[in-house]
């Protein structure tokens, strides 16, 4: 666990109070421990060790309670809290712009699930509550509708994290098991778990326990961490046939018209086709009629991470530690890229902060040479497309990653001509995360996607693959669609050392979406990277 990760659960307990409307002064105490953990450079173990003594705002009756969260992973008040609030109020908290104050707002006023809230808004009677007018109710509703519309679906990574639990069962009883299905697939969100295992329904039932509530003649059915379960069992002659068939698109296996006689592998039922093998990422229906590209994207192809965060900021990795983690991963160089001055809430960098920053990155540099430390940004997109910063100081900038933080919901003319406007700016090297969604929590903004994309071409801007599970921005469907029009980058967003390693979702989606090594910005060198916006431009 992260200290970032501890922050987050004493929010969410501070929440849940308030939604219960007790222990307002714990709340407060709650969320003001989270804020300074965040701001600590000391690690959660030892932190822990030393009773989280000197931690501003931890007190005698919080210290344990942290000190059991890291050592046990347990956090007994919190499922207390939990188990005082309907499973459907609880659900409230995936609405986009709810609060805890408005959620217990809802449920005083009898409204306990999404559906609910959705149904009380279509009605027009949410308008009436305090706090509340026709504009909320609207916006409210179409966060609500988005919610609902979700919420039987987890992130890839909890997708992932769940069938690899079930695989370590299967394989503890002795079973051949394989991931299958959009986690095999690697889509971004998840709403089943298919897999494949070498055994009867009932060695398979008898090795997941409770999991297994169903069983058919070729399956088990079942649940596991929420989400519909399917094992589909093989035996050793057809293991490879099945697989291909659990894997899935249903749309592009009807397409391809493949035989599915028996095959032990899957590389058997290319063969047997005379069609060469084409990886599980490459098997939606988006992808029928297309060939990926013959070199895909490998690990040792990236020469440099771009876009993450430090303790300048709002990370808990410090300048030194982000470094040296790069270094040990094998990149060449860095693009430091905290938040800019206006993300106050982020602790954005004024000048002042910049000078301070850029002063050790010139040491660093001196002392961690050949690697290197990029001076850069995540600066604000502004309302009017500016950013954020007067020219003078982006000109100080070796690169400039321009990203929306706020103002979401502009119109779709404005949101377009707002980042017309920022690729226009000479300074700006890559749009960051360009959507602005957040996965299963907020849809991006409404823009002409054409328009804006084409615009960064001509501009010779670089266009962000954000690599953080829950942005995954931009789509891999638009990827797949500007393969051949635009250079990209993989941004991992890390604000941890740990947040380094999700730059393995962006090989994932990058080869989702067709690029190709060269069109991907970490795989050129430090100068090619800070020289693309003049090389570029048409």
């Amino acid at each position: 666990m992260e200290r970032k990760e501890l922050a987050g659960l004493l929010e969410y307990a501070a929440d849940l109070m308030e939604v219960l409307g007790e222990g307002e002064f714990r709340a407060g105490a709650y969320r003001k421990a989270a804020r300074n953990l965040e701001r600590i450079e000391q690690s959660l173990d030892e932190l822990a060790a030393n009773g989280f003594r000197g931690v501003p705002g931890v007190g005698p009756g919080l210290a344990p309670v942290l000190t059991e969260i890291v050592q046990t992973g347990e956090f007994a008040y919190l499922g207390e809290l939990e188990a005082q609030i309907p499973p459907g109020v609880l659900e409230l908290f995936r609405v986009q712009g709810l609060g805890p104050k408005r959620i217990r707002a809802l449920w005083e006023h009898g409204m306990d699930s999404l559906e609910e809230v959705i149904r009380w808004a279509e009605e027009g009677k949410i308008r009436s509550l305090p706090s509340f007018g026709a504009k909320s109710e609207a916006s409210l509703l179409e966060a609500a509708r988005f919610a609902l519309s979700n919420l039987r679906r987890v992130l890839l990574p909890v997708g992932v994290a769940a069938g690899k639990l079930l695989l370590e069962d299967l394989t503890r009883a002795g079973i051949r098991a394989e991931l299958a299905g959009s986690v095999r697939r690697g889509l971004e969100t998840v709403g089943n778990l298919d897999m494949v295992a070498l055994a009867s329904p009932q060695q398979v039932a008898a090795a997941i326990g409770e999991h297994a509530q169903k069983l058919e003649p070729d399956r088990v059915l079942g649940q596991l961490e929420g989400l519909p379960l399917r094992v589909f069992c093989a035996s050793a002659e057809n293991f490879g046939t099945v697989l291909f068939q659990a894997t899935g698109s249903s749309p592009w296996l009807l397409a391809g018209g493949y035989p599915l006689a028996a095959q032990r592998s899957e590389d058997a039922v290319f063969a047997a086709a005379g069609a060469p093998y084409v990886p599980p990422y490459w098997r939606e229906p988006e992808h029928i009629g297309l060939n990926p590209p013959e070199e895909g994207l490998r690990p040792e192809q990236l020469r440099g991470l771009i876009h993450l965060h430090t303790t300048y900021s709002d990370a808990s990795g410090t300048l030194r530690e982000m470094a040296e983690a790069a270094i040990a991963a094998g990149y060449a160089y860095m693009v430091l890229s905290d938040h800019s001055q206006t993300a106050a809430y982020a602790g954005g960098l004024k000048l002042s902060d910049l000078e301070r920053q850029w002063a050790e990155v010139d040491a660093l540099n001196a002392e961690l040479a050949p690697f290197r430390i990029l001076k850069g940004i995540e600066s604000d997109i502004l309302p009017d497309g500016s950013l954020d910063y007067p020219p003078e100081v982006l000109a100080r900038f070796e690169v400039i990653i321009g990203s929306l933080h706020s103002g979401f919901n502009l119109s779709r003319q404005d949101q377009t001509e707002r980042f017309l406007r920022a690729l226009e700016n000479p300074y700006l090297t890559i749009l960051g995360h360009p959507s602005g969604r957040l996965l299963l929590r907020r849809k991006g903004v409404d823009a002409d996607w054409e328009a804006i994309l084409e615009q960064a071409a001509r501009q010779g801007k670089l266009v962000e693959f954000n690599c953080n599970p829950y942005r995954l921005d931009l789509d891999w469907r638009l990827l797949l669609q500007w393969r051949d029009r635009l250079h990209f980058s993989l941004g991992p967003d890390a604000h941890s050392v740990g947040g380094l390693a999700d730059i393995h979702y962006g090989l994932l989606f990058a080869n989702k979406g067709g690029l190709r090594p060269a069109q991907i910005a970490n795989t050129w060198s430090a100068e090619q990277l800070i020289e693309a916006p003049r090389t570029l431009r048409r």
